[in-house]
């Protein structure tokens, strides 16, 4: 729109209408036909647009179509164009979740799950899929806190698309109490939170009846199971090779149920033969009569180190 400058005799001054001046005797502007219908019809179809019916003796319409839900629009779900943005697009993009909701079964995550927080409940096993990440734009996130008290298996839809702590994985397992952010990144679910914690190099275990268990601090817990030697010692080789040092031990029996009324063993564990790769310990046979060293005693060794 502008004024109508184009129109011979329109009478503008400095590009705009003027009154009639009787004593300098100049006259007003006019209003071409045109021009008046164009400005009325760009008014009217704002308030058309917004399902308002023209009105001739109402004067707030047009601020009342710019003000209506009707007038803008929505943008579709990670719309990226120069669209002006309604709260509702924002709400929905940025800052809180979309929305919350809760599942108790095995459930196939959708579009419409992004951006939404999402709490695992139940009491069985059950197994979650993610969207397929083709399907998604990159940032798009899903968030979801489990409050089973079953494992809840979170799956891809498709191939090793699940990313905890750098690992490309078809499948986590989240437990009672963890929560993870799915972040799709590069082609994949990249995992955040508590529920990513244990495929970090940081917490590294080996759940056996050798094991181990790696700290954020550097801690190392090792645990192993032998028999002793005619000496009435025990080496055992570690599951793994301590880094740094051994910072100590405690050793016990490891078939209890041997005991009897007369008899009892003592265990110790023995730093000084205990290297980063091995651990040692000494039992004794208690008996009535004397305290003796013996072979073939099942023990076990819980040692830590660095």
């Amino acid at each position: 729109m502008d004024y109508p400058k184009s129109v011979p005799g329109v009478g503008l001054v400095n590009g705009r209408f003027v009154d009639e001046d009787p004593l300098a005797g100049t006259p007003g502007s006019l209003i071409p036909a045109t021009w008046g219908n164009g400005v009325t019809q760009e008014i009217l179809g704002v308030v058309q647009a917004a399902g308002i019916t023209p009105d001739e003796a109402n004067t707030h319409q047009l601020l009342d179509a710019l003000r209506s839900p009707a007038l803008f629009a929505t943008a579709a779900q990670f719309d990226v164009s120069r669209s002006a943005a309604t709260s509702e697009f924002v709400q929905r993009a940025l800052g809180n979740y979309a929305s919350a909701r809760s599942i108790s079964a095995a459930t196939q995550l959708t579009l419409a799950d992004v951006g939404c927080s999402i709490g695992l409940g139940g009491n069985a096993a059950y197994t979650v899929t993610l969207p397929d990440t083709a399907s998604v734009p990159s940032g798009a996130t899903i968030s979801l806190h489990c409050r089973n008290s079953a494992a809840v298996t979170v799956a891809s839809k498709t191939g090793t698309q699940i990313s905890p702590q750098g690992a490309y994985l078809s499948s986590i397992v989240m437990n009672n109490g963890e929560s993870a952010t799915f972040v799709r990144e590069s082609g994949v679910w990249v995992v955040y939170g508590t529920a990513a914690l244990k495929y970090s190099a940081f917490f590294a275990a080996q759940f056996s009846p050798s094991g181990y268990q790696k700290f954020p601090g550097g801690l190392i817990l090792q645990w192993v199971t032998g028999g002793s030697d005619a000496n009435g010692n025990m080496t055992v080789s570690l599951p793994m090779t301590f880094p740094n040092a051994v910072l100590g031990g405690v050793a016990n029996e490891g078939y209890p149920a041997g005991w009897g009324s007369s008899n009892v063993t003592v265990w110790a564990f023995d730093a000084a033969n205990s290297t980063t790769t091995t651990a040692a310990a000494r039992v004794r046979n208690v008996i009535a009569s004397s305290v003796k060293a013996e072979p073939g005693i099942s023990g076990r060794i819980l040692v830590w180190g660095r």
